[in-house]
């Protein structure tokens, strides 16, 4: 029978992860650029839409999870934010009655890459219950 219990080394895995590369971002210099110079040049962008009926519950619960990690994460419903260590990126959050919105601005493609694992496999074991997944555009 499956079990919350059964899924505690995969979080405990997800959580290490996302944290180590939290830290590395919140350094003076990761991947040659300066603090200064990260946000510099184009952003990349995705968005996703996740149909749920209960998206303000979902939304609250990321940016609680998230100041606990990040320089900023704000709720007021119906909207949040999300501002990730080092200039690596922003995510706004909308939550419509039947649908969440993230929309992430990312200083590059490999930013963007790992802060939408970041927010989609959070959202996903928030939802667990409900089977959600997140699948991102490009904006």
């Amino acid at each position: 029978m499956h079990s919350p219990r059964s899924h505690t080394s995969a979080i405990r895995a997800h959580l290490g992860a996302a944290s180590t590369w939290l830290r590395a971002r919140a350094t003076p210099r990761h991947r040659g650029r300066t603090a200064t110079a990260a946000g510099t040049g184009p952003l990349v962008r995705a968005q996703a839409r996740v149909p749920t009926d209960r998206s303000a519950r979902y939304a609250k619960q990321l940016c609680s999870h998230a100041a606990w990690k990040t320089p900023h994460a704000q709720w007021t419903e119906p909207h949040g934010v999300i501002e990730f260590p080092d200039g690596a990126g922003t995510c706004r959050i909308t939550a419509e009655p039947d649908c969440l919105i993230l929309a992430v601005e990312a200083a590059g493609p490999e930013d963007l890459e790992r802060i939408q694992q970041i927010l989609g496999s959070n959202i996903e074991r928030f939802a667990a219950r409900e089977h959600l997944t997140v699948q991102w555009t490009p904006a």
